[in-house]
């Protein structure tokens, strides 16, 4: 008798740094005010780590929070999976790393780098591992320390005021279900429903930072360093463009082949890239304000680690909670995107 399993996604922290940098603490920096950056983005603040904390340093509060949450041990799990492009080191990437610092077993410890896309790449992942009976739970792990990156002058203005610092950590785990409780947007049955994901490298160079890297002589020498190209460039007004037609095209795809309408979405979690570009995904999709969570005004972008941290606050706050069909959509560099479509 064949055997099936839905992947559920049980428990959901996050991490902010404590340090908080202000429109008006960037402003002194550089030449911008509290009402541009408000204005383009939606942004108030964001979190920046200090020294010496490291990507991984962050990686790790998120998972003691949700370990302590859900009552599990390092020895419960089978399987990291993490995301970032800002590790503490070229290589290796931060999974092994927080296996090890938290005293985790042996188990596969992977880093995927889709940027802002990494919770629903990492979501289709993890599902599909889980769906084959192979695992029982995975690890997802997303964290980001864009601060130490940025160019913080008038010349970086344009893609500084976006980034902050932040991490958060998902539970995935199996569950054996009858053929007639594997999650479907038309039943109540809680996990991951469907997703899509995809890629174009046409973008790659209009979302980037350029060195380190093998496509620079040297790797990384003085001239690219004084050039700046250790700072992420952005082409903002094409990666704008971009990002709404192809998280709209996910969503109405979702929907479409889910046989479902907006009106059956508890709430939309859009990766939190710009403010203006959640309320033109809004719009087009037609749904209230009240139907959208949104917290960059607070945090910023803080990259891979946006969705997850929407999810998490969310629930604390009553937004959303379980039982609840979520639709989630991204895009970042590569470019990459997708969404998810999840009941919790």
């Amino acid at each position: 008798m064949a055997k099936y399993f839905k992947t559920v996604m049980t428990h959901f922290s996050r991490y902010l740094p404590p340090g908080r940098v202000t429109n008006n603490d960037l402003s002194k920096l550089m030449d911008t005010n509290d009402a541009w950056i408000t204005e383009r983005s939606g942004i108030k603040e964001r979190r920046f780590v200090e020294e010496p904390i490291a990507t991984s340093d962050l990686a790790i509060e998120a998972v003691k929070k949700v370990l302590a949450e859900s009552n599990l041990k390092p020895t419960d799990f089978d399987y990291i999976i993490a995301s970032t492009l800002s590790p503490d080191y070229y290589f290796p990437g931060i999974a092994p790393i927080v296996q090890h610092k938290l005293g985790f077993p042996t188990i596969p410890a992977i880093d995927i780098r889709v940027q802002c896309s990494a919770f629903v790449y990492s979501t289709q992942l993890a599902d599909a591992m889980l769906k084959s009976g192979q695992y029982k739970r995975i690890l997802l792990v997303f964290s980001d320390v864009q601060s130490k990156l940025l160019d913080l002058t008038t010349n970086g203005r344009n893609v500084a005021v976006l980034f902050g610092d932040g991490a958060a950590a998902v539970i995935c785990e199996a569950k054996e279900c009858s053929q007639e409780e594997i999650p479907q947007a038309s039943n109540q049955s809680s996990g991951v429903i469907d997703t899509i994901l995809g890629s174009d490298g046409v973008g790659a160079e209009m979302l980037l930072l350029r060195t380190p890297g093998t496509a620079t002589r040297g790797f990384l020498s003085p001239e690219t360093y004084e050039n700046g190209d250790w700072h992420p460039k952005m082409d903002g007004r094409v990666v704008f463009k971009h990002a709404v037609n192809r998280m709209c095209e996910v969503a109405e795809t979702l929907m479409e082949r889910n046989k479902i309408s907006a009106n059956d979405i508890a709430c939309l979690i859009p990766h939190q890239a710009n403010l203006r570009i959640s309320e033109m995904v809004r719009e087009k999709m037609g749904l209230s304000q009240d139907k959208v969570f949104n917290n960059i005004h607070k945090y910023g972008n803080t990259t891979s680690a946006t969705i997850p941290i929407c999810i998490n606050e969310a629930l604390e706050e009553g937004r959303i909670k379980k039982g609840d069909l979520i639709l989630t959509v991204a895009f970042g560099a590569g470019f990459t995107w997708g969404g998810s479509l999840i009941r919790l």
